[in-house]
């Protein structure tokens, strides 16, 4: 009786999840499709430019429709479920609200799989190749001259940063090179005002080098008017690659670069940290959607697929509303990073446990 049940609600959301993510998918197409039309019409950019951009710029905004496909779903689900007195019949036979969430949250969890999946594997490429083929192939901007706040990880182990790298000149402004061991632990550290590729290998100027030891700690800096370094290979064009958005960028490799940033102390991560967090949080949201999507379901039976709809897109607007300032609170150091990317999934929490609470008392 139990694995019937189960399975009904799990299967009855299969079809209403995808109604709802077509739907939010075709709504929130609309606004990079008019603009896509705009550089058709006044930049005489051709179609198949426009439509490869808009393919590519489409999963970023995806990303967000799977939580409020989750909402609707079981908005419509339990809507009807109750209109038909099929949760009556339920609570009479003994099963409570909290026994017939179980499959909900089951759906609530694949989805939260699948987005934070799609999110790591297909967002960041397509949003990398939609911003190369709007500055290439649409706006035809010129490449600049410098590539700011490079980092890498060179062939020699080290942890690599500029300031400036000049591609076209093959030279570099404030550099630094930090090698650690296989612990972690911070070796050597060297800095130079500036670095010129001689065609072969990188030539330091105005060096000044570190060197730490467990036994010792940290060596008297030692200048260096200029120093060849013989085991990194990078050229320039390594070293001149683009820094990318946190939105180009998978879970590990934002994490990677963090961890180097905060390792040199190169930069402020407050932001980047946000937006590692933002990548876990967004999709764990199907889970609160989908438990105050059910209860709301269920508490207005008389309400057909236009007032689900209804429901839902002001729920999914006050989430993202709170989303939005508590992010800003994080990226502006008033909250920690975690706290500001999770805040608004606590707040949602808290309101589907007391909805669920008084729903099934």
């Amino acid at each position: 009786m139990i694995k019937v049940l189960d399975k009904y609600i799990f299967k009855s959301l299969i079809g209403p999840f995808f109604f709802g993510f077509f739907l939010f998918v075709t709504i929130i197409a609309i606004d990079p499709l008019i603009n896509a039309m705009q550089y058709v019409v006044n930049e005489n950019t051709g179609m198949a430019v426009m439509f490869e951009w808009f393919i590519n710029r489409l999963p970023q905004d995806m990303i967000y429709t799977f939580p409020m496909s989750v909402l609707l779903a079981n908005l419509l689900v339990f809507g009807q479920m109750s209109r038909n007195s099929e949760t009556t019949a339920m609570r009479a036979g003994g099963i409570n609200f909290y026994r017939i969430l179980i499959p909900v949250m089951i759906f609530a969890i694949v989805v939260t799989i699948g987005s934070y999946i799609f999110n790591e594997t297909i967002v960041p490429g397509s949003n990398r190749r939609a911003k190369e083929v709007k500055r290439t192939k649409i706006l035809k901007l010129i490449d600049p001259e410098a590539t700011e706040n490079s980092i890498l990880r060179t062939s020699d182990g080290a942890f690599a940063y500029a300031r400036k790298v000049f591609e076209k000149r093959g030279t570099m402004e404030k550099v630094l090179f930090e090698y650690y061991d296989d612990n972690g632990v911070l070796t050597k550290r060297l800095s130079a005002s500036d670095a010129e590729w001689n065609g072969q290998k990188w030539v330091l100027k105005n060096v000044v080098e570190q060197k730490y030891s467990e036994k010792d700690g940290l060596a008297d800096p030692v200048m260096i008017p200029e120093m060849i370094l013989e085991g990194i290979t990078e050229k320039p064009v390594d070293f001149a690659r683009e820094t990318k958005r946190t939105t180009e960028m998978s879970y590990t490799e934002l994490k990677t670069r963090i961890d180097a940033y905060e390792r040199s102390q190169f930069m402020d991560t407050t932001e980047m940290r946000v937006g590692l967090a933002m990548k876990t949080s967004l999709p764990f949201a199907s889970i609160f959607f989908a438990i105050i999507g059910a209860s709301f379901g269920l508490t207005n039976s008389r309400s057909g697929a236009f007032v689900g709809f209804g429901i839902s897109i002001a729920i999914i607007f006050f989430y993202y509303v709170l989303m939005s300032f508590f992010s800003a609170l994080g990226k502006s150091g008033y909250l920690p990073p975690l706290l500001a990317a999770w805040m608004q999934n606590i707040v949602f929490a808290v309101i589907g446990a007391y909805i669920v609470r008084k729903v099934n008392g």
